[in-house]
């Protein structure tokens, strides 16, 4: 029972992240319109809010278990320090990442239906760190 909350809140992050990716997947903002900056704007908090609550929650957990299960303890400045960093890092490069996505539906020898499991594998937290950065021209 102790473990509810950051298990809830890694699995709301991953929802929250998954939004973000398809909605950057389904839909590359073109112009200044409201209706742009709007979905641009969604598309951000629901990534930043999603990569916090599943890195803070991955973040508690580990460390509770290295004090529970191991006998490993860390002052407090440690694991929020660690949380941030990897918070930090895996936003910096998942931003990059969806402007290379939402450049995709723009290119016509992309088709999704040839990898649907691609999409699946962006939403997960940090996978977007993984993609190889597009060439660009």
């Amino acid at each position: 029972m102790e473990y509810a909350y950051p298990i809830v809140g890694f699995f709301a992050g991953m929802a929250l992240v998954a939004t973000s990716v398809f909605t950057a997947f389904v839909y590359t903002p073109t112009t200044t319109s409201t209706v742009d900056t709007v979905i641009t704007a969604f598309t951000g908090v629901t990534l930043q809010v999603g990569d916090f609550l599943a890195v803070a929650s991955v973040t508690a957990l580990v460390f509770d278990l290295l004090a529970t299960q191991f006998g490993v303890q860390f002052s407090l400045p440690i694991p929020f320090g660690v949380g941030y960093l990897f918070t930090h890092v895996i936003i910096y490069y998942s931003s990059l990442r969806i402007t290379d996505v939402q450049g995709q539906p723009l290119d016509p020898n992309f088709d999704i239906r040839e990898n649907p499991l691609r999409l699946a594998t962006l939403s997960i937290p940090g996978a977007l760190i993984l993609l190889p950065a597009s060439r660009r021209r």
